[in-house]
């Protein structure tokens, strides 16, 4: 009898003591969950008060009229240290046979002296509110930033029907083209989409490093983006960025023939989107 009741008092004791553990191991979980809000919050304010920097605006270059009576001479011209030959081998667009990482303008291996030659190579300059772009142009299937090492394959998104809602998809491991916007090199504004990064559904961070854009526009850095269709390519320069809350964003059209690419910002948060505009200058 006595061992009997030795047990139970036993017992009782045990689940008390596993009573009060699990409560105290319950409130430490709910204090390190505090302490993980609080600092997470602090993060995305701290995050999101950064938001600022990112929007530039790439002033136009000032016009600069001489006096009438002040005779201008030609401008010596710049002969790089290269044959003729080698000149007319450049080309503005390497393509496969040289790794994007290797060079950071649309002609990287050339020198300062050669950019605008090289510029002319195998591209020719065009009006971006040329009426003449119109017409129909097959959809990019390929996308270059070189100044930030971005190189993707392109495809377009579809809309995903999500019962009471509807969406575009996420592009996975691509940049997504928006098919109610117009295609690159068209006149208009085409809209492409990209991951900053997908930690959780692994669909790439194609364009992790669009965020370096608008510290290169600040330091006077000419910031370049193809378009390949497989049988035209287009040349845009980026000309400003802007940041816009995920619930405000709209696919604006424009005059001219522009380019607008799209990801998520800040990191860890993503609740706001930069876009990166760049205006057409040339084609192939």
């Amino acid at each position: 009898m006595q061992a009997g009741y030795d047990y139970l008092l036993l017992r009782g004791h045990l689940q008390r003591r596993v009573a009060r553990n699990a409560g105290l191991v319950l409130l430490a979980i709910g204090l390190c969950m505090l302490a993980a809000g609080g600092a997470y919050y602090g993060y995305a304010a701290n995050a999101r008060s950064g938001l600022s920097d990112l929007v530039v605006v790439v002033p136009a270059p000032p016009v600069v009229t001489p006096p009438a009576e002040v005779k201008q001479e030609p401008a010596p011209r710049l002969v790089p240290p290269f044959s003729p030959e080698t000149i007319s081998n450049i080309s503005l667009y390497p393509g496969d046979s040289i790794s994007v990482n290797s060079w950071g303008n649309p002609a990287g291996y050339e020198t300062a002296a050669m950019r605008e030659q090289a510029l002319l190579q195998g591209f020719s300059p065009v009006e971006s509110d040329d009426p003449d772009l119109a017409g129909p142009v097959a959809p990019a299937t390929r996308i270059i930033i070189p100044a930030i090492g971005v190189d993707s394959t392109v495809r377009e998104l579809s809309i995903r029907d999500l019962g009471d809602s509807r969406a575009y998809e996420t592009p996975n491991n691509a940049v997504g083209h928006i098919p109610e916007s117009v295609n690159a090199g068209q006149l208009g504004a085409s809209w492409f989409f990209g991951h900053t990064e997908s930690p959780l559904q692994g669909e790439g961070s194609v364009f992790y490093a669009l965020r370096q854009v608008p510290e290169r526009l600040k330091n006077g850095e000419v910031v370049y983006i193809f378009t390949d269709n497989g049988s035209e390519r287009f040349l845009y320069r980026a000309t400003e960025t802007s940041v816009v809350h995920q619930d405000d964003i709209r696919l604006t059209e424009s005059d001219g023939a522009n380019i607008r690419l799209v990801s998520c910002v800040p990191r860890l948060v993503y609740d706001h989107r930069l876009i990166v505009t760049g205006v057409l200058v040339a084609k192939q």
